[in-house]
């Protein structure tokens, strides 16, 4: 049971792999970190209540050389990454008035609105002790970090579910049934075996979770097919494949209600497997794989049987 389970956790690993190659291709090509970037500044320099700052702001020379190049069906051009320093010297460039020395904080704060949201949060940040430039750019740079956190959580939950969505995309596709994978693997102890040798070498030659590369600015469709081509195609990956006998047969098709009733759901199993993420499955896979040499160990050194013939004493 511990090998079924050691192969089933190791296929997962691998499916969770793959959907992270997937998402972080669709994530650079749609620009969606840009676009919770984007929302976190609307969100800072209150756009809703007084959109001029915020205009300001993404037409400072500074941050249009920061924008990505276009792409296809991109939704933000804004940058995947601001840094908090950054953001408080682009702020700084827009508030100041021109031709005016810059000498305290209340000099970036006079130019807004009366009674504006934007202003009484800058007043607020001013009052906490940021009189000078300098301490007022520090109050701007926590202040950034706390709202792109929220921004991260954004992120965070928009990718939950396009990982599930993937992770559907590529049981279908592969048709990665995990009801049907759990009884291949507990039938047919040739791929039992196989799939546990590869599970063991993959640990043993990675003592961290693989990194994935990280895809440039603007990225294409035929490009988005060619890292997930590389993926597919790599040793580990098309040997688990070949092992569980993934992908579309002949008759796969034609098969009654029940069946497809079957398939649907493990396929619905095997797309929450893969939302669980790559680090939850190979640090499960780690575990398995030590408990198993630490009984093949134990099993190893043992105690010898002593048998008494009478005679003399043999030790097996």
């Amino acid at each position: 049971m511990l090998e079924v389970i050691a192969g089933m956790v190791f296929t997962f690993l691998l499916l969770s792999l793959l959907g992270t190659t997937i998402n972080e291709l669709l994530s650079s090509w749609r620009g969606w970190r840009g676009y919770y970037l984007e929302e976190g500044l609307k969100r800072l320099l209150e756009y809703k209540d007084n959109p001029d700052v915020f205009e300001r702001f993404m037409k400072h020379p500074y941050f249009r050389q920061l924008f990505q190049y276009k792409a296809p069906l991109r939704i933000s051009r804004v940058p995947s990454y601001l840094s908090n320093a950054n953001f408080a010297n682009i702020l700084t460039g827009v508030l100041k008035k021109k031709g005016k020395a810059l000498e305290s904080a209340k000099d970036l704060i006079e130019g807004l609105p009366e009674g504006s949201n934007l202003r009484e949060v800058l007043e607020h940040l001013e009052s906490e002790g940021a009189e000078s430039v300098e301490d007022f750019k520090n109050r701007l740079q926590s202040w950034f970090d706390d709202i792109m956190w929220q921004a991260s959580g954004w992120y965070k939950r928009h990718m939950q579910l396009v990982t599930l969505l993937v992770g559907l995309g590529i049981a279908a596709g592969l048709n990665a049934d995990a009801i049907q994978m759990y009884r291949h693997l507990t039938t047919n102890v040739a791929a039992r075996e196989q799939l546990n040798l590869l599970a063991e070498a993959f640990v043993q030659n990675n003592p961290e979770l693989p990194r994935q590369l990280a895809p440039g600015d603007s990225l294409s469709i035929e490009q988005i097919r060619t890292g997930v081509r590389e993926f597919v195609e790599s040793d580990d990956f098309s040997n688990m494949s070949n092992i569980l006998g993934l992908g579309w047969q002949p008759g796969d098709l034609s098969v009654g209600a029940e069946d497809w009733t079957i398939r649907i759901f493990g396929w619905l199993l095997t797309a929450l497997a893969i939302s669980l993420g790559a680090p939850f499955w190979f640090d499960i896979l780690k575990k398995i794989i030590n408990i198993r040499s630490s009984g093949n160990e134990e099993s190893r050194n043992g105690p010898a049987v002593v048998i008494n013939t009478g005679n003399a004493e043999t030790k097996e």
